[in-house]
């Protein structure tokens, strides 16, 4: 890991190498045009596939406004790797459990039942029902049927510590 100036003279957050590549992949692939750095567009497309959601205008403004105030066209590539440098070193580590249950639970109630859990696997993943039903059961610790957002946040905090 390592921490660098950028083209625009702040201190950014020490980035790993292997975050440092994906960022600059995430980068090429989002400019397309080879401009050499992301308007507006390409930034929302790319904190997409980095951060799996669509930032908001008001959180793109943000984004942007250094690069503005630097009267560049758009988000160059170091200044890219530095801002998602920075939002994965001030993500909460729950927040994307919490994403990921929240989009499981579409009715709202708080638990996740098997019906949920076949639907949303039938979305993204196609597996044999018998395959859903163990991976509902194994997340299922206290086996009420139900799925809460803490058995689930057990399991994708501590599941890979049962292999």
């Amino acid at each position: 890991m390592f921490s660098y100036k950028t083209s625009l003279g702040r201190q950014e957050p020490k980035i790993s190498e292997t975050d440092i590549k994906k960022f600059t992949s995430v980068f090429q692939q989002c400019d397309e045009s080879k401009k050499g750095y992301l308007d507006r567009e390409d930034l929302k497309i790319a904190i997409v596939m980095i951060f799996g959601y669509k930032p908001s205008k008001s959180e793109t403004d943000l984004l942007l406004h250094p690069v503005l105030q630097a009267n560049l066209p758009g988000v160059p590539l170091d200044h890219f790797i530095n801002l998602m440098g920075r939002k994965l070193s001030v993500q909460d580590p729950f927040e994307k459990t919490r994403q990921i249950f929240t989009a499981f639970d579409v009715h709202c109630r708080g638990f996740l039942t098997l019906e949920d859990f076949r639907k949303a696997f039938s979305s993204v993943a196609h597996l044999q029902d018998q395959t859903v039903q163990e991976a509902f059961r194994e997340v299922d610790r206290d086996s009420d049927g139900h799925i809460s957002f803490k058995d689930l946040e057990s399991v994708l905090t501590y599941g890979q510590d049962d292999c």
